[in-house]
C-alpha cells in the first residue's frame, strides 16, 4: 500500500494488553465503522499472548483492515510484520534501529518512526525511506508504562517545522486537545484510548476527524 499522509489523520493504536476484556476484533471493526484511517498492532508491555496467538491475532486484525482498504501496521516487530505482509512497520527509538528495520523489512513496507527531540528528526530526515514520524508523548499518558516525559506543543511545532516527511502526535490525547495538535503542524492524532476507554467510539473517532479535516 502506498503511503498517503491523509493514514495518520484518525491512527488507532491497539493491543490486548489495552482492552480488558473486550473483545479486540469487534472492538477493531467498529473503529473502522466510525471512520479511523490506520491501525496499529502493538502487543506488548502487559499483553499475556504468546508468540503463535499473537501471529494469529494479527492475522483476524490484519483481514479486518484489508477488507475496509485500511493500512494495518506493526509496532517494533519487523518478523512479525513480513510474517503478516502487514502494510508497514513502525519503531521507537528504544526499539531496533530504523536501519535495520528498513533493511529487514519486506519492500514496499510503510515505515514509521517515533522522535522526542529536534535532532531525531533531523536524523530521519537523512533517511529517505521514512514515511512518517510519530511525536510524542505530547502530553502526559499512562498507556505506555516507558513512556518519556510529554514533550508539549512547542516542541511539536519545532518538529514540525524541521521534518521532511509528516507528522502525528501522540501520548495524552483526548477530545479537548486535538485541536492543539492540529495548530501546532501535526495532520493527525494516534491514539489509545480515545477508543478503548469511551462509551461512545464513532462520536470519539469523528472528532478526530473533524478537527484533522
Amino acid at each position: 500500500m502506498k503511503f498517503d499522509s491523509k493514514f495518520l489523520r484518525a491512527y488507532f493504536v491497539c493491543g490486548t494488553q489495552d482492552i480488558g476484556d473486550k473483545d479486540f476484533p469487534q472492538l477493531l471493526e467498529t473503529a473502522i465503522q466510525s471512520g479511523i484511517t490506520t491501525f496499529q498492532y502493538r502487543d506488548k508491555g502487559s499483553s499475556i499472548l504468546t508468540s503463535a496467538q499473537r501471529l494469529d491475532m494479527g492475522k483476524r486484525l490484519l483481514d479486518i483492515c484489508w477488507s475496509a482498504n485500511i493500512p494495518f501496521i506493526v509496532d517494533d516487530d519487523v518478523e512479525l510484520a513480513n510474517e503478516l505482509h502487514a502494510d508497514g512497520i513502525h519503531v521507537g527509538q528504544k526499539d531496533e534501529r530504523i536501519t535495520k528495520v528498513i533493511r529487514d523489512a519486506d519492500p514496499g513496507m510503510i515505515i514509521g518512526l517515533s522522535c522526542q527531540t529536534v535532532a531525531q528528526v533531523e536524523t530521519a530526515n537523512s533517511i529517505s525511506a521514512i514515511d512518517y514520524i510519530g511525536a510524542g508523548p505530547i502530553f502526559s499518558t499512562n498507556s505506555k508504562a516507558d513512556a518519556v516525559p510529554p514533550m508539549g506543543l512547542s516542541l511539536l511545532q519545532d518538529m514540525v517545522q524541521v521534518s521532511n516527511v509528516p507528522i502525528v502526535a501522540i501520548g495524552g490525547i483526548t477530545l479537548n486537545n486535538l485541536q492543539s495538535l492540529q495548530d501546532n503542524g501535526s495532520v493527525g492524532a494516534a491514539f489509545i484510548t480515545l477508543i478503548t476507554q469511551t462509551d461512545n467510539i464513532q462520536h470519539s473517532v469523528q472528532k478526530v476527524l473533524n478537527v484533522f479535516k
